[in-house]
This record gives C-alpha cells, structure tokens and sequence, in this order.
C-alpha cells in the first residue's frame, strides 16, 4: 500500500512540476511575443481551460497524496526515505501548491474580470504589465519548487525501504 500511494504521490507531483516547466520554457516564451490584446486574451483563455479534471486530479492529488506518503512511510519511525518525502511534501505543498493559490490563482481573478474590448492600448498594456511581471515570477517560484520536491521525491524512491528490509534479514 504504502509503495503505491509513494508511486501515486510521484506520478502526480511531476505531472505537476512537468505542467509547470513546460509552461515556463515554450508557453511563456511564445506569449512573450504576442500584442498586449492577444496575449491577455490567450491568457485568459488557458486560465478557464486549465481548470479540468485532468488537470485538478493532479494538482489536488499531490497536495493530499503527498503527506499521506509520508505518514505511511514514517511508521512506525522516521527513515532516510521519511525525511525526503518530508521535505518533497513541505516544499511542493508550500511551493508549488501554495504558491499558486495565494499568489498565480488571485492574478489569474484579476485577469479575467478585465474586458479587452473596448480597452485602450494603454489600458492592455498596463493590464499586462500588472498581471505578466508578478504571474511569470511566482511561475518561476512554482515551477522551482515541483522540479524540487519531484527531485525529493526520486530520491525517496531510491532509497531502500530499512523497516521490510530487516525483516527480510
């Protein structure tokens, strides 16, 4: 049980942390080199199409399934295999999935409340500026965090399980 819900707690956190990456390094470069107008409203667009069970069955599949990890892996004592599922739990969870609801979720609020028609080019450029220079920040905090804790959690895997081990001796 406690090995499947470890693959489980890996599986979706680099589901998560590849999402992330993958946004930064081709996503944001792309939309770096749209107009003010098509860059928000493509924005926009994406903030309402990532919202769907594929997506949320990751994001709030890691967040639950992570501390659940570690619980069973740490009993009924703390192994080397604990400590970094402990650590891959703190920094995805405050992160990666926390860093997202406080700061990335509220910006993407304020991006969709705003009408791109009727809006001046001053308008879209300062929307932009507002949203784009903190989002694309705390992306990067985000993103850090995922590659992390998924780095946490690989070394959690390589690691021998000692407790089944003794008693196999």
């Amino acid at each position: 049980m406690k090995n499947f819900v470890l693959a489980l707690a890996t599986i979706t956190t680099a589901l998560v942390a590849g999402l992330f990456y993958a946004f930064a390094v081709s996503v944001n470069v792309a939309f770096a080199q749209l107009p003010d107008a098509a860059y928000i409203t493509a924005t926009q667009a994406i903030n309402v199409a990532i919202v769907n069970p594929a997506f949320l069955v990751c994001f709030l599949g890691a967040p639950v399934l992570l501390p659940l990890a570690t619980w069973l892996s740490a009993r009924p004592v703390f192994t080397r295999r604990s400590w970094y599922l402990l650590a891959g739990t703190v920094v995805f969870v405050v992160g990666s999935f926390g860093v997202t609801i406080i700061a990335n979720i509220p910006l993407n609020d304020k991006l969709a409340a705003f009408q791109v028609n009727g809006a001046s080019a001053e308008q879209l450029h300062s929307m932009r500026v507002a949203f784009a220079t903190p989002w694309n920040n705390w992306h990067t905090v985000r993103t850090l965090a995922g590659i992390m804790a998924l780095a946490l959690l690989v070394m959690a895997c390589l690691q021998r399980d000692t407790k089944s081990e003794s008693r196999k001796a």
